[in-house]
């Protein structure tokens, strides 16, 4: 006999099909797919349906009916609101359907939101050809794994039951058939955002779902479920014997000292000596500088400071050093030195600045010159440096660990100011009574927000104009952890159905300005010393990123007014904006918030365009550089919506942009590029001859542009020697035209020369 199916309420299925689901249930389960409705999960905290579903046949269960997968297969389902890093696990049945061998596959995938390495996975379960391993990987990219070798392989069509749990402060545990067969303790940050799941594949990624070379195989799953905690033995347990498991609802509190201590290092407020500095002045500025280049060696890399946390500097390697990733699946190199993860060198505008905010595991030296600036100890995820004023320059993070990552840096200048006049003002005040629910405008950043957070850290507040209509927001009960996070709606022109109507409209569009920032005046907070705070704020058009992401510390018992002086931003129509604001202490929520200002402070648009466009431009490049390969073009895939997203962005404010519209023609070949004319042939010459020696010539630069600015001293173009080498088969007729053949030979050489050197020959 099957679990008891869930089918109690059409109305919580559709809304569960839908993605708008904000509960979860009292044991934890967010997500279970029985094989007896197809692919439609019957309980689902965001999407039940999957995102892609090719070659997936119905095949008889372990109880009732389960799944089929054949070759080629292509299948994902969503994982907002179905499944979260913090903490979860993941219960299936198993069934090989063909002989098990010696031979590693993966059984079971979810995959990051975003990222700079080629698969971005999150958690993966393999038959590792004796048995199981199981792993999730950190903010650091280091793996957490566990490894099971089973005493006789199991037979063809035998179902094996698998469960593997994770806890960011308890580590990981691997259940076979209902019994603990491994477990590692650890304390790291998984806390990310996270993207699909599936089983089998070569890869289920934001960027490419797929089944391909190797990565063929087929298999049987039933029963699939996924709980909000790390289950005990007794859970398991009844999940082998088909039972309902029956545990008490996960509730968080920063009275917790496991809790505390995790939220603390998450944050970066785990040095009580290194609080964020102190906001003295009743009102400071804060201003974000934009790095204008982010270099690994001689390669361009912007993920590091890109304001998305799950994108990296630097990306890692196939053979990585880190903990738990190098295993028995050898995946190419992807956008890296095997001599990078050293040194980043980030180059500064001509601007004043005397704060770094650093996300990520990598520790070291921060350096201006031979000057250190300061030394970032290792165990961290958050720091913030105060420093001495600088002007402009280049700054060096130099690694002591090779590969360890920065998930993001960023640059400020922190200081006594006044919030400008500006060309024009919206003026909002933040209301903890106002239920969010009442604007449907919000809708999507809070389904974002359900399915990126954990329920104990969904505590919202509306921030509102004067005047604007308003429904008190049902009793929440409390019990949330200290993040409030702050919605501002674009507009109030789409009232729900069946509400009476208004005439009320305040926002932003079709406005003829540019955000120049956000002024908040921060109310007195209750304590006895310096309350440390982290305040985001979400990029208008993609709510995984940030506009700006500062520490501060400010006193206790006294308000406060910050000036935000966030990059320029021409808010699209349609938008809201986002903002959320944690504290280093327990009770803050958004009661806490309740009556601060919120100022929304524009310039003339025309003052706005140089920053927004180079931003979106150099977003949009960065993105295109992943997406060369593979070619994903559909929306499905966030990262070519950010693409999309990005672009758009620039030919709204400026429709003839050369370079935005290159890219975008890249992309979608069948539409013209800007308007360009082509040199003349010199007389007598036929023009299909002048074209080819013309585009010879391009050729030949193409050419030197790779060997004179991006190849190193090993013969290393920062592709990963894999692609590199792809990249120099492609100048041999080049030398035997006789263009250069002498230099392209040496290139050719060096790259060579790097792969012996990197041990990546077998067998000649």
């Amino acid at each position: 006999m099957g679990f008891p199916r869930r089918l109690l309420l059409t109305a919580t299925a559709l809304c569960a099909l839908a993605g708008a689901a904000r509960a979860e249930g009292p044991d934890g389960l967010l997500f279970s797919l029985s094989g007896e409705h197809g692919l439609n999960a019957e309980t689902a905290g965001g999407q039940a349906g999957p995102i892609f579903a090719t070659r997936v046949d119905e095949t008889d269960g372990v109880a009732g009916k389960g799944l089929s997968f054949k070759p080629a297969l292509s299948l994902a389902w969503s994982a907002p609101g179905n499944i979260y890093a913090r903490r979860g696990t993941v219960s299936f049945w198993f069934r090989a359907g063909t002989p098990l061998g010696h031979t590693p596959f993966p059984v079971f995938r979810v995959s990051q939101s975003d990222g700079t390495s080629w698969d971005m996975q999150f958690l993966r379960i393999d038959w590792n050809g004796h048995g199981f391993d199981a792993f999730v990987t950190d903010t650091g990219l280091a793996r957490t794994r566990v490894s099971y070798r089973m005493e006789a392989i199991p037979a063809p069509d035998r179902w094996v039951h698998v469960v593997f749990a994770w806890d960011e402060t308890q580590g990981v545990k691997l259940w076979i058939d209902g019994k603990p067969v491994a477990q590692k303790a650890a304390k790291a940050v998984y806390d990310q955002g996270l993207w699909g799941f599936g089983p089998f594949q070569r890869i289920v990624a934001p960027w490419q779902v797929h089944s391909l070379y190797n990565y063929k195989r087929t298999g049987d799953l039933d029963e699939l479920r996924i709980y909000d905690h790390m289950m005990s033995d007794a859970e398991v347990a009844m999940l082998n014997q088909h039972k309902e498991p029956t545990a008490a609802p996960v509730s968080e509190s920063l009275a917790d000292p496991a809790t505390r201590a995790d939220w603390n290092l998450r944050y970066g407020w785990n040095r009580p000596d290194d609080l964020p500095a102190l906001l003295s002045d009743p009102v400071t500025t804060v201003r974000k500088l934009e790095f204008t280049d982010t270099k690994d060696l001689k390669e361009k890399n912007f993920k590091g400071a890109d304001g998305i946390r799950e994108t990296t500097w630097p990306g890692v390697y196939n053979r990585s050093t880190l903990p738990g990733r190098h295993d028995y699946f050898e995946l190419p190199d992807w956008n890296v030195y095997a001599l990078g993860g050293k040194t980043y060198t980030l180059d500064l505008p001509d601007e004043t600045w005397n704060r770094i905010e650093i996300n990520g595991t990598a520790y070291g030296e921060l350096k201006r010159g031979d000057t250190t600036l300061f030394t970032r100890p290792p165990g961290q995820e958050r720091t913030s440096n105060a420093l001495p004023v600088q002007q402009g320059g280049e700054i060096r993070f130099v690694n002591t660990v090779q590969e360890t990552p920065i998930e993001e840096i960023g640059a400020y200048y922190v200081h006594a100011g006044a919030v400008p006049d500006g060309y024009v003002t919206l003026d909002y005040t933040v209301s903890a009574s106002a239920d969010p629910a009442f604007y449907p405008a919000l809708d999507s950043l809070r389904q974002h927000i359900d399915g990126r957070y954990l329920p104990d850290e969904r505590d919202e507040a509306v921030a509102l104009p004067k005047g604007a209509p308003r429904k008190p927001a049902p009793a929440q009960g409390g019990g949330f952890l200290p993040i409030v996070h702050v919605l501002i709606p674009g507009d109030f022109r789409s009232p729900l159905p069946g509400d009476p109507p208004t005439r009320f409209s305040y926002g932003w569009e079709n406005m003829n300005a540019g955000l120049d920032g956000v002024a908040l005046d921060l109310p007195a907070l209750k304590g006895d010393a310096p309350i440390p705070l982290n305040i985001r704020v979400k990029d208008p058009t993609w709510p995984d990123g940030d506009l700006l992401d500062i520490n501060v510390s400010v006193p206790p018992n006294t308000p406060r007014t910050l000036w935000l002086d966030t990059r320029d931003r021409l808010l699209p129509n349609g938008t809201n904006l986002y903002l959320t604001v944690a504290a280093g202490e327990a009770g803050f929520d958004a009661q806490s918030l309740d009556g601060m200002r919120v100022r929304l402070v524009f310039k003339k648009a025309a003052e706005a365009k140089a920053e927004h466009i180079a931003d979106r431009l150099e977003q949009a490049r960065d993105n295109l550089s992943f997406l060369v390969e593979e070619q994903p073009n559909i929306r499905l895939y966030p990262l070519w919506d950010r693409f999309e997203r990005d672009i758009t962005d620039v030919l709204r404010v400026d429709p003839d942009n050369a370079l935005a519209r290159a890219y975008w023609v890249e992309k979608n070949p069948e539409q013209p590029y800007a308007d360009y004319k082509p040199a003349e042939p010199p007389a007598g010459v036929p023009l299909w001859a002048w074209r080819q020696s013309e585009d010879l010539k391009l050729y030949r630069q193409f050419a030197d542009w790779w060997i004179d600015h991006r190849q190193i001293s090993d013969g290393e173009f920062g592709g990963g020697l894999s692609d590199d080498t792809d990249l120099v088969n492609q100048w041999v007729p080049l030398a035997l035209m006789g263009v250069e053949p002498d230099k392209i030979i040496k290139s050719q050489e060096a790259v060579t020369d790097a792969t012996f050197a990197n041990g990546m020959w077998s067998g000649g």
